[in-house]
């Protein structure tokens, strides 16, 4: 039981973690062309991506004051899922940088005995 409460909370990190990473705009912008398209071709299935906000739902919430207790009580670690020059801009204090970019290579460091808190934005 213990094993699959770590594996939700890591799950529910990832989740914040991915939900929180910045998207590039024109990756979603539509292509221009003014070339005739070639009627011996079929065009490319289009693959669209899920919204990031739909990880969101899915991870329990939890208040400022609960998330500073549990600090507080050394039963929680924050993790702030934002870019590195914001995080060294400003962060909570105590809180470990943790991007989409960098989960695969931190994730085996986080405490698994420990509630996992992420914030973005």
């Amino acid at each position: 039981m213990r094993n699959l409460l770590i594996i939700f909370a890591l799950a529910s990190a990832s989740a914040f973690v991915l939900a929180c990473a910045k998207t590039d705009a024109s990756a979603n912008a539509p292509i221009a062309t003014n070339a005739t398209p070639d009627p011996r071709f079929s065009p490319a299935p289009v693959f669209t991506a899920p919204e990031p906000a739909a990880a969101q739902e899915d991870a329990p919430r939890i208040s400022l004051a609960d998330a500073k207790k549990d600090y507080d009580d050394g039963t929680a670690v924050i993790i702030d899922a934002r870019a590195e020059d914001i995080y060294k801009e400003e962060h909570i204090k105590g809180a470990i940088n943790i991007t989409s970019e960098t989960l695969k290579e931190k994730i085996k460091d986080l405490p698994k005995n420990k509630t996992i808190i992420v914030y973005c934005s």
